[in-house]
């Protein structure tokens, strides 16, 4: 399907105050989506907590930025050891009944040994944990249980006013979404905060988003079709609240680590699905120009998703 085709229906809901929720419920219809979602967010915080060096006997915090629709990648953080965590969004979107599914799966014998298998608890300890977990009804009692602040919508400065210093900042996806202007004040905000030595961990997706999966996906363009078109272009299909992404790469969040001083401890470029190759001459200008410096325009299409490891020196 056209990908303008689903753009215009992202506008049009975008103009309704229940517009995201309903973009949402398509993914929803599965009839596994609690059990994959569960397994992909469990999968995903333990993965980029395995490439940091932290210790957690050490009562640690952690900041997660993007909650989305689901509160497992907080808890997962809570049952690997981590004493507090703080998870923010631009607006509150978990919902005690999504939370009552999702909770169900957290003692599935996959998910529950990728949890104990990390963790500073034994498996009984971790067990005991999810069985509270369990027990809690409301998201009230779980948040009070493990020490979780939800805060949505987010400024930096509620984070501060919950912690002063971070030990762990991770985000799946979400980075994509912001602007390069709130991007900037993130860099600027983990430099300040992030305890010297301690880890930041970001998984960002950089492709069209209208070419994911779904019925709505448009298998006919490259998978780094938005890079062909002006800004303005741009912002009139898809400058909208839920159909946004900066059309960023790779190249661009390694300048923003220079630019604050910030160590990239690695960076794992991946492509995950068959590439369609977008021919550099066709990037549009107003791509180059949101960099520092001259890029190599391969480089702009290099990944389809890459997580960045990096620490405060």
């Amino acid at each position: 399907m056209n990908w303008k085709i689903k753009a215009l229906l992202q506008k049009v809901l975008s103009a309704t105050k229940l517009g995201d929720n309903l973009n949402h419920i398509p993914a929803t219809l599965n009839k596994k989506y609690n059990y994959n979602t569960t397994l992909y967010q469990t999968h995903e915080c333990i993965r980029k907590f395995s490439y940091c060096n932290i210790d957690l006997s050490l009562k640690k915090t952690a900041l997660e930025i993007g909650t989305g629709y689901s509160l497992i990648s907080a808890i997962v953080l809570s049952l690997l050891g981590f004493q507090k965590i703080i998870t923010i969004d631009i607006t509150k979107d978990v919902r005690v009944s999504t939370y009552k599914k999702q909770k169900e799966y957290l003692d599935h014998p996959e998910i529950l040994k990728l949890i104990y298998s990390n963790s500073i608890y034994t498996k009984i300890e971790v067990i005991n944990r999810i069985n509270k977990i369990k027990e809690s009804n409301t998201l009230e009692t779980l948040l009070k249980l493990l020490n979780i602040k939800y805060i949505a919508p987010y400024t930096f400065e509620d984070i501060l006013k919950e912690h002063k210093q971070i030990d762990y900042i991770s985000s799946q996806v979400v980075l994509e979404h912001i602007t390069p202007k709130t991007l900037n004040k993130l860099f600027k905000f983990t430099k300040e905060t992030i305890s010297k030595g301690q880890f930041c961990v970001h998984t960002i997706n950089f492709i069209d988003h209208f070419t994911n999966p779904g019925f709505f996906q448009d298998k006919t363009i490259s998978e780094f079709n938005f890079l062909k078109y002006s800004n303005r272009f741009w912002r009139f299909w898809a400058g909208n609240s839920i159909a946004y992404t900066n059309r960023l790469s790779y190249i661009y969040y390694i300048e923003l680590c220079k630019k604050y001083n910030l160590k990239v401890i690695d960076f794992i470029g991946e492509n995950y699905k068959l590439r369609k190759e977008l021919r550099p001459e066709l990037i549009h200008q107003d791509i180059l120009n949101k960099y520092d410096s001259n890029v190599n325009l391969e480089d702009l299409t290099k990944y389809q998703r890459g997580t960045l490891i990096i620490s405060n020196i």
